[in-house]
């Protein structure tokens, strides 16, 4: 037992001292509860940019997509046989109807004419030798002189050597063309492509094989076609005869398309807006069943010499009459599951998401059917830094503005 009593008090007292960490631990936390939290730096109104929808006159449009096709292009290809000579332009060079383009070796066709020929002259002395010989023959027949089947041979040697002849004509006008074809010309007035032939190279001219030699193309004016729905065709043809009886003018029932002179405004790749204007010259005889569409084209004019067939282009046809309607910016509407909506500031300065129902896109300003007023505050920039119902500083901006931004946030969905 001696032994025992100091080996218990020789033992450390973990245990203890664990739990004296613990009670001051406790203690500095709860004197720091009793302290005032950090006082945070209120956030300024986020500044944004508005603007008041504008009103205008607008016509009501419908927009296609179309391609650019030239009113003229034609595939050049030999149409005789033979060796490629010479060749007289450079390619991509203006043309114009009746330029030389190819020369194919002319020596074996002016052979082929010159025997024509000779083949030709000597027919036709043959047939004057024996109508000379009918008439002799005629005159003797009644005396005897000679017997009717001896007049009768006479006279079918005539039609023959006549027959004779014409075929020996025809071979001479053949070898003319043939000699002619040596001389591959411009069939319009345009742009040349590139030569697919080389000098030195033999073409072929049978119809099976023709060679290809390059391809031309007109330039001004354009035709660009496009599929537009019946209904919108429908539409812009009776807003033309509408037109026509405001005149004072008797409009029938039914007039060619030409004669609506429907305006038709297309915009290429790159252009702003829709700046080159045309008519509508042609509507297909048919409606696809498939798709309820039909095939039109326009002719516009193309002076800058821009646009070329295959392009891409946008096609805005007009459908209804003159009407005022407001207009904002693209760049200030947003989407919310397929609902289009834009940020409004009220009085206070507050900002509230209103629904609006759009129309149609001109010049980057977006035509507003319904949802605002005229005297509303859009946001068009600093959108995402925005949501309804917090306040912001708005900076008034310039109501015709278009430059192109970036479009509104879409909203998530709820």
């Amino acid at each position: 037992m001696p032994t025992l009593f100091p080996r218990f008090f020789s033992q450390p007292r973990r245990p203890c001292l664990l739990a004296i960490c613990w009670l001051g631990a406790v203690s500095l936390f709860l004197l720091g509860c009793g302290r005032p939290p950090p006082t945070l730096a209120e956030l300024p109104p986020p500044e944004v940019s508005v603007t008041r929808p504008t009103r205008q006159e607008v016509v009501d449009t419908v927009e296609f997509t179309g391609n650019i096709e030239a009113v003229q292009e034609v595939e050049i290809k030999a149409r005789v046989s033979g060796l490629l000579t010479a060749i007289h332009f450079i390619d991509g060079q203006d043309v114009s109807e009746g330029d030389l383009l190819f020369t194919i070796d002319q020596r074996p066709y002016a052979i082929a004419r010159d025997s024509a020929a000779a083949e030709m002259a000597k027919q036709q002395a043959i047939l004057a030798e024996q109508k000379n010989e009918v008439v002799r023959k005629e005159k003797l027949l009644p005396k005897g002189a000679v017997t009717q089947e001896e007049y009768d041979i006479a006279v079918a040697q005539r039609d023959a050597t006549a027959a004779m002849l014409a075929a020996a004509t025809a071979q001479r006008e053949q070898a003319d063309l043939d000699l002619e074809f040596c001389q591959v010309t411009s069939p319009v007035t345009g742009r040349v492509s590139r030569r697919f032939v080389e000098v030195g190279d033999l073409v072929a001219g049978t119809d099976a094989t023709a060679t290809t030699l390059t391809a031309v193309a007109s330039i001004d004016p354009v035709y660009v076609t496009f599929d537009t729905d019946e209904r919108s065709l429908i539409l812009a043809r009776q807003r033309a005869l509408e037109k026509i009886g405001d005149t004072g003018e008797a409009a029938p029932e039914w007039r060619d398309i030409r004669e609506l002179e429907i305006p038709v405004d297309v915009q290429l790749v790159t252009d702003e807006g829709f700046p080159h204007q045309g008519l509508l010259d042609f509507v297909d005889i048919a409606v696809l069943e498939g798709t309820g569409t039909v095939r039109c084209r326009a002719v516009l004019p193309n002076p800058d010499r821009l646009m070329m067939s295959g392009m891409f282009a946008r096609v805005r046809l007009p459908f209804g009459d003159p009407r005022s309607a407001l207009l904002i910016p693209e760049r200030a509407i947003g989407s919310d599951q397929g609902n289009k909506f834009v940020f409004v500031v009220d009085g206070q300065d507050l900002v509230e998401q209103r629904e609006v129902s759009l129309g149609f896109l001109r010049d980057g300003m977006r035509v507003l059917e319904a949802g605002l007023e005229d005297d509303d505050r859009v946001i068009t920039s600093g959108l995402n830094r925005v949501r309804p119902g917090i306040t912001v500083r708005p900076h008034e901006a310039e109501s015709d503005e278009t430059a192109a931004a970036p479009t509104a946030p879409t909203a998530a969905a709820d």
